[in-house]
Parts: structure tokens; C-alpha cells; sequence
């Protein structure tokens, strides 16, 4: 799929398509890394991080310790 390089501010920016968005799961506000390779730039949706993931953790989103065992459930 062919696009174009505008300029946004003092930086540059690439639209992508909504059908390409759509069909990899980007949305406006999603976080994407950019790299560039001996092809060209790679866009990409950014990987999971234990630093990352542990920043999301809040007292509301915090689960009780658990013991490893099943829990046990109640009718």
C-alpha cells in the first residue's frame, strides 16, 4: 500500500489506512514502535514488558494473594 510523508509540526508523519489500521489492531492512540532498517521504517504494535505491565497495577486492579490452589467455589 502506497502512502504519503506530511509534515506534522516539526516532524514528519505517515497516515496509515483505516483498513491496515483495522486489520492489525491500531487505533487513534495506540502506542506503535518505529525503527529503521536496511528496507526502510518498521511500525509495529510494542511488546509486552514486565516494567510495562507492573506500571498498570493499582490498589483498584490489585487481585487477593492466592496459594496456588484452586479456588474454591460456592454455590
Amino acid at each position: 500500500m502506497r502512502t504519503r510523508v506530511a509534515t506534522w509540526g516539526h516532524s514528519f508523519a505517515v497516515r496509515i489506512p483505516r483498513a491496515l489500521a483495522k486489520q492489525v489492531g491500531v487505533r487513534e492512540g495506540s502506542a506503535v514502535e518505529i525503527a529503521a532498517t536496511g528496507e526502510g521504517l518498521l511500525i509495529k504494535k510494542p511488546g509486552y514488558t514486565l516494567s510495562g505491565l507492573l506500571e498498570g497495577v493499582t490498589p483498584d486492579n490489585l487481585h487477593d494473594e492466592r496459594d496456588g490452589h484452586a479456588a474454591e467455589r460456592t454455590p
